[in-house]
């Protein structure tokens, strides 16, 4: 089974604190058509995305070229999943919180590490009981892709990768416990505009 993992593309407003569950932006919506068109000329089985609206969209180009639909799982959501305010990376390093963020980054928006980790590490297991031995395209966030990484690698913390938007992770394996990494962060697939 291979699970590829893609961040979705860059959403609206994603500089400021002003927004919730927004919507993907011009430049997110170009990310997500040149990464779907990648993915596009692989054989995919079954696509899944988090129930957040930049992820479906971010999906949805691949969904329309393959004839599939998308299976939306909450569990794989980010962590303002379901909150009345999404705040980016970019928007917390423009506002200089980027130490306090990094100490602990899921306590910076209210929620227990480890709860949320359980919550998206069985999303994951959800996803690959129901596909066993597919290839799926995973349309997903920053955390949920270091969750799953960290979780792969044996390695402690949750956010030691930068997942840009609209690249792609995959890895590969039989059950959670067996996942091996096969690449991080791919955007050779990128115009020069999407990748600004």
């Amino acid at each position: 089974m291979q699970l590829i993992l893609v961040r979705h593309g860059l959403p609206e407003n994603a500089h400021t604190r002003d927004t919730t569950n927004p919507p993907l932006s011009n430049q997110g919506r170009l990310q997500a058509k040149e990464t779907c068109e990648r993915l596009s000329r692989e054989p995919i089985d079954a696509i899944y995305s988090s129930t957040l609206h930049r992820a479906v969209q971010s999906g949805e180009p691949l969904a329309n070229r393959l004839g599939l639909s998308i299976v939306q799982q909450a569990d794989i959501g980010e962590v303002d999943n379901g909150e009345d305010l999404y705040i980016s990376p970019e928007a917390i390093k423009a506002a200089g919180d980027w130490e306090t963020f990094l100490r602990d980054p899921i306590r910076y928006y209210g929620h227990d590490e480890r709860e949320f980790t359980a919550r998206v590490i069985g999303g994951f297991e959800k996803i690959m009981r129901a596909d066993a031995g597919r290839r799926i395209a995973v349309f997903t966030h920053g955390f949920p892709i270091n969750i799953l990484l960290s979780h792969a690698l044996g390695i402690s913390g949750i956010a030691n990768f930068v997942p840009r938007n609209g690249s792609i992770t995959r890895l590969a394996g039989k059950s959670l416990s067996s996942l091996a990494v096969l690449s991080i962060n791919e955007t050779s697939h990128f115009s020069p505009e999407a990748a600004r």
